[in-house]
């Protein structure tokens, strides 16, 4: 498509929401957090800084060992699918015996339906593997060629922390501005519509970062695909022309889907609160199920239109509409709604963050940030730190993996609409794909 703006009401609407968050974050949130500083703080200052020192590195090692399994995914996929889905099976045996150990009999019992469940579909998936594999090595070729946009995905997750930052000092500062104050005593106290706005920009802000990451990815795989002499670089023009594109001429169709999801899932972030707060019984729950449910459907519904924004730059109805009469042109609809490759990345998150806390735990206890934070060292300062360290690493590796689903996903939109010119630029990749599709989806592929 020509270069024109998409869905530019919702672009406007996006930024103006920004400067009003930002407007309550400064005038209000900075006047509430204007509090006597304690000059007694000595202690705290070096439990910051080791914290701080502990994270950072905890990031490094994380970001360290996700880029180790990119490329032992690119060699042995097949194996890191296979293993990752025994694995999961392993780990679920390991809980149940510590349970049945502990005489946690009801939670042992449950655990094992669990397990059954995970090995049913662990059998039945099993003879997909060839089919994700595939798909999942012709990703990883665009992505290690163009090495920078796993960089600028960092560089967006920063922006989100920095906005998560500001969004709490809007909070802060409009919980301050509507307290109730008696007696020099001061009640943080919000309405119901600062409360919906609020988790709506939350929501709104989160949705339009990480669809400017997949926008910008489909785009840098669609001219790795369509026109590979500008994405032969870790850093390509193609990286820097797609990010252009999804922050300019299709940042209106980015916010306008982030919109649609933000808004089902600030109903549902309502009803559960209200649920929570044990009002409205069943039909809360009901309602809760059945917007949960909206919200994934919206969320599919995103992730395949922004495929189409990224490597054509329709707006995002036409999009979704566009690839939607793809896939069922092409008798497609079973093959996009396997999720294997979706699960293992997760599960290999979650090892990756595992050993992310394993390694931070031994190093804070190596350099002692474990007694100057918590001011001693314990079994429970230890898995506390385990926790922190878990929690960053799996963070990191959700980052990279992103990047991965939002090759994957764009792949398959590519191979469905042009295969002639991934045979023409990549004929070994096409072959493979080509190969295992067959053997995977003989009747359904139509190769």
């Amino acid at each position: 498509q020509q270069p024109e703006y998409r869905d530019t009401p919702f672009a406007i609407a996006f930024l103006l929401h920004i400067l009003l968050v930002f407007f309550f974050a400064v005038v209000w949130g900075f006047s509430a957090l204007r509090q006597p500083q304690d000059d007694n703080n000595d202690g705290s200052n070096n439990a910051g800084t080791g914290l701080l020192w502990l994270c950072s590195l905890t990031c490094l090692v994380s970001i360290g060992i996700s880029a180790v399994s990119l490329q032992v995914m690119m060699n042995h996929s097949e194996i890191l699918i296979q293993s990752s889905l025994i694995g999961s099976c392993c780990f679920m045996v390991i809980m149940i015996l510590l349970f049945f150990i502990d005489g946690v009999i009801t939670v042992g019992i449950c655990w094992c339906l669990l397990l059954l469940m995970t090995i049913l579909y662990t059998r039945s998936v099993w003879n997909r593997i060839p089919f994700a594999a595939a798909n999942l090595r012709t990703a990883l070729s665009a992505i290690q060629t163009n090495g920078g946009i796993c960089i600028l995905a960092y560089g967006i997750s920063c922006v989100a922390m920095m906005w998560t930052m500001i969004w709490s000092l809007a909070l802060i500062g409009i919980s301050f501005k509507e307290s109730s104050c008696v007696g020099g005593v001061c009640k943080p106290h919000m309405n119901i519509i600062s409360i919906i706005f609020l988790i709506l920009s939350f929501y709104w802000t989160t949705q339009v970062l990480q669809n400017i990451l997949h926008v910008t990815v489909s785009g840098v795989v669609g001219t790795w695909w369509f026109d590979p002499q500008d994405a032969l670089s870790v850093f390509s023009p193609s990286i820097v022309d797609s990010f252009r594109r999804s922050t300019t001429y299709s940042f209106g169709s980015i916010c306008m889907g982030s919109l649609l999801v933000a808004i089902i899932q600030t109903m549902e972030a309502m009803a559960r609160s209200a649920r929570q707060n044990n009002t409205g019984g069943i039909l809360l729950c009901i309602i809760e199920c059945i917007l949960r449910l909206i919200s994934r459907i919206a969320v599919y519904f995103n992730r395949w239109a922004y495929c189409y924004v990224g490597l054509y730059g329709f707006d995002y109805i036409s999009s979704g509409k566009k690839a939607i009469e793809l896939f069922q042109a092409r008798g497609w609809t079973t093959i996009i709604t396997d999720n294997l490759i979706h699960r293992s990345l997760s599960l290999i998150s979650i090892v990756i963050g595992a050993l992310s806390g394993v390694i931070g735990m031994l190093l804070a206890k190596a350099t002692g940030w474990t007694t100057t934070i918590f001011g001693s060292s314990s079994s429970s300062s230890d898995g506390i730190v385990f926790f922190v360290c878990f929690l960053i690493g799996v963070s990191m590796a959700f980052i990279l993996m992103s990047v991965v689903l939002s090759a994957v996903d764009t792949v398959i939109v590519a191979f469905a609409e042009a295969p002639a010119e991934f045979n023409t630029h990549h004929p070994a990749l096409y072959n493979n794909m080509i190969e295992k599709w067959r053997l995977v989806f003989p009747d359904e592929c139509g190769f």
